[in-house]
């Protein structure tokens, strides 16, 4: 009599699995691949796949858009001071110095991923570069902080990160998601510990937010709990969702804690954002349309019974609500963000040319209305249309991703690239409340590009190892 079979499901988790085809090219023992499609001939031999060529990372091609930029704004202070000094140099040359070491990482590493993913975000960077010295946010010298250094530690971080966690190595980290939950829930409350408030949200000294690094923390956590209940989360009608309660139960509960931590924490952004990326990591998984509508609204009547609890978010809803009834309070940044939206009309008033210190914390949550002013809506709508080519990349390696694991991961950080441009740019154009979040690569924030640049790091190992 056979022993009885565990079912899989009885398990939290099973080990990770790997995407096989029964119509497509298979590997053998000795290495080589064949193909089902028909006997092979003795002439013929055996068919070995050609080695993907290397791609090209058009470094030289950023960095010239970048300073045709960043000089505009050269000449424009050169019109009121006829003489500068060169550390007015010194954050170009640090992007230059960026580019170049990635360059040159991806030519000794034999770089074989997606190389526009990664052109995109040195793009969006440069773009920051350039805002960040106009408004004179961004200096390089003796009284420099932590956050004019953050592109130079957030490439040493995408390349650390790419180099652990490439040729397949990003699958081990879907054993480590009690460890990714149990670090998240730590570095929050590390946070509401020792830090202050401002702004209705704790921060460290220096205004330092080490809560971003909670973003890939879950999103590593989430990717291992769906892919482990991918099959009971997959059961349902048409779109229509139909798990079975237990796996719906788990993973509640395990995503609870954190939520109600950083709501704690007051970082209500922060819960909008995970929320989002978490249903677009559900539908990613089941392809079932009825998460996403159930899940929006789940996320909308949590925000209307959360707000109220946070007397800064009241105050940031009422602002959106009717910013003309605050105009000289809470409205007041709403309202010089869409007045140099409107004044850059089409074409801008000029790269360096517009008056972002009129707008309160434009190098951060507002860098987007700087972006209308000095480019205008041409310049707001490439903008856009450079994070919807990073959505169609991050999606695309998604697809071709070889485990289950690994195109959940890459759903779960293209998600969060896009969603918190959405939320920002939402913010910023009053389509949408204001959250506080930052615009991905381009705002000025030290934990936040960081962070920001870690995760794409990790993206950029999961292309390598594609189908």
């Amino acid at each position: 009599m056979s022993p009885r079979r565990k079912n899989p499901e009885d398990s939290l988790f099973r080990e990770p699995t790997r995407r096989t085809s029964n119509s497509g090219p298979r590997t053998s023992d000795s290495g080589l691949r064949t193909s089902d499609s028909g006997p092979r001939t003795p002439d013929s031999g055996p068919r070995t796949s050609l080695p993907r060529p290397a791609p090209h990372f058009p470094a030289f091609g950023v960095l010239l858009v970048v300073s045709i930029a960043y000089a505009s704004v050269i000449v424009t202070r050169l019109a009121n001071a006829p003489v500068l000094p060169l550390r007015h140099l010194a954050p170009l040359g640090m992007f230059a110095l960026c580019l170049v070491a990635t360059a040159l990482a991806f030519r000794i590493g034999r770089f074989r991923g997606d190389a526009p993913l990664a052109a995109i975000v040195f793009t969006l960077a440069g773009i920051g570069v350039v805002l960040q010295y106009g408004i004179g946010t961004l200096r390089i010298d003796g009284d420099s902080g932590f956050g004019s250094y953050a592109l130079a530690l957030g490439v040493a971080a995408m390349l650390a990160t790419w180099a652990l966690t490439r040729r397949g190595r990003h699958d081990k980290l879907e054993r480590a998601w009690l460890a990714c939950l149990i670090a998240a829930g730590c570095v929050v409350l590390g946070v509401i510990a020792t830090g202050r408030r401002y702004r209705g949200a704790y921060y460290l000294h220096g205004n330092i937010n080490p809560v971003e690094v909670v973003k890939p923390l879950l999103i590593v956590f989430l990717a291992a709990v769906l892919t482990g209940h991918r099959d009971a989360l997959r059961r349902g009608w048409a779109f229509i969702p139909w798990p079975r309660w237990r796996s719906i139960f788990t993973v509640a509960i395990l995503w609870a804690p954190p939520m109600v931590l950083l709501l704690a924490q007051g970082d209500i952004g922060m819960v909008t954002l995970l929320c989002l990326v978490a249903l677009a990591m559900l539908y990613g998984v089941t392809r079932r349309l009825g998460y996403l509508l159930i899940g929006s609204g789940a996320v909308f009547v949590v925000a209307r019974y959360a707000i109220p609890l946070s007397d800064h978010a009241m105050r940031r809803f009422e602002a959106w609500r009717d910013p003309y009834s605050v105009a000289t309070g809470s409205g007041w940044q709403i309202l010089q963000g869409l007045v140099a939206l409107y004044s850059g009309g089409l074409w801008g008033v000029g790269v360096g040319a517009g008056t972002p210190t009129a707008v309160p914390i434009a190098e951060s949550d507002f860098i987007y209305a700087v972006i209308g002013e000095e480019l205008g809506y041409i310049g707001c709508g490439l903008t856009i249309l450079l994070y919807i080519a990073l959505a169609v990349r991050g999606l695309g390696i998604a697809a071709r991703a070889r485990s289950a694991f690994a195109s959940s991961l890459a759903t779960g950080l293209t998600a969060c690239f896009a969603v918190q441009a959405l939320l920002n740019i939402g913010g910023v154009t009053t389509a949408l409340p204001l959250t506080g979040i930052t615009l991905p690569f381009i705002s000025h924030g030290g934990s936040s590009i960081v962070t920001l640049f870690a995760m794409a790091g990790l993206l950029l190992a999961i292309s390598e190892n594609e189908e």
